[in-house]
């Protein structure tokens, strides 16, 4: 009931290695957070260089804590807490998120601004427009939600009847400026008030995938070199499974080493083909440290195309894998299909 209440909330953490949560050892009481941000990640990570950012930004000069405090809450239950010279990002109005390997997420309240921040390990070039995507639109239906619960116990002075009480902003290349995105969207460029710098399109667009799309471009050179050495997670494999039939799952676990008294097994072990598939690339990957490098090389081997990884790697994390969200009341559970039961 407390954690129901967004009274209590469950700190849920993932490995990002290899994309299992792990067991939950803390909860957290969002409104006895009171210290401030003493760390140097806004001003050493989270730079110009390194990140996106955008806006919401509210009506009135000020956010009611109980919806921040909601928030957080639900950013627990999708992202792991981030850890920062020792220090977990966690802070009265502020929390650090670890994403993937590559890309950090912040999310933090400064007066009626809501403000998101995509941070890449080394260039905001290399954040995954997909990945920015899924964030903003996770964030927006969060908050969505959480004002639906406002609307319909009539508290914080949300009527039933307001149209939603924020518009998103988009910032500029050194994250101070700000442009609306309805402006955004009518316009080819941009010159910031403060530093004059004009911004082409390009720079919302990133936020504003085509999530229907399921193909490559034209010109798309697959998966590059960092991405491929790196070793699949738990939800990238059962997605990429997910996608192929039994039969060509098969030959690619001969050709990445699986043997066949390893496949009959595993099959006699999982009564559900879907599975059954994800098992046995999970247990290619734990005995071989496999890596995406692999399953290209065997999908070339086997004459296949393999723009089937980019799909895998750049996903969208609204619809990761078998996993949905369901927000009720404010708060975000988290529902696995089948990866329970493994």
């Amino acid at each position: 009931m407390l954690i129901h209440l967004d009274i209590l909330s469950e700190q849920r953490r993932y490995d990002i290695n290899t994309g299992s949560r792990l067991p939950v050892e803390n909860f957290f009481v969002p409104c006895m957070l009171t210290q401030w941000n003493d760390t140097r990640f806004m001003t050493h990570e989270c730079t110009p260089e390194k990140t996106i950012s955008l806006a919401f930004v509210f009506k009135g000069t000020i956010i009611p804590p109980a919806l921040t405090n909601r928030l957080i809450s639900a950013c627990f239950s999708m992202w792991t807490v981030k850890t920062y010279e020792g220090k977990q990002l966690l802070f009265s109005g502020f929390v650090g998120l670890s994403f993937d390997k590559a890309h950090d997420i912040v999310v933090c309240v400064e007066g009626n601004k809501i403000l998101l921040y995509i941070v890449h390990e080394t260039s905001n070039g290399l954040i995954v427009p997909d990945i920015a995507t899924g964030i903003k639109e996770s964030m927006f239906t969060t908050l969505e939600r959480i004002l639906e619960f406002y609307k319909s116990t009539a508290v914080h002075g949300y009527s039933s009847s307001q149209k939603l009480p924020f518009h998103i902003e988009y910032a500029c290349s050194r994250l101070e400026c700000h442009i609306t995105e309805e402006a955004a969207f009518t316009t080819d460029e941009w010159i910031c008030d403060r530093h004059k710098i004009v911004h082409t399109k390009d720079k919302w667009n990133i936020w504003n995938q085509d999530q229907a799309k399921e193909a490559c471009e034209v010109d798309c050179q697959g998966l590059q070199e960092d991405a491929l050495n790196q070793i699949p997670s738990d939800i990238e494999l059962q997605r990429f499974s997910s996608r192929c039939e039994e039969t060509l799952i098969r030959e690619l676990a001969i050709h990445l080493g699986i043997t066949l008294h390893e496949w009959e097994k595993l099959r006699s072990d999982y009564e559900f083909v879907d599975i059954f598939k994800y098992r046995v690339l999970v247990a290619w990957r734990e005995k071989y440290s496999g890596r995406f490098s692999n399953i290209a090389k065997a999908l070339q081997d086997m004459d296949l195309s393999t723009h089937i990884l980019c799909q895998v790697f750049y996903l969208d994390i609204l619809n990761i894998g078998k996993v949905s969200f369901i927000f009720y009341v404010g708060y975000v559970y988290r529902v696995i299909s089948f990866d329970n039961h493994l």
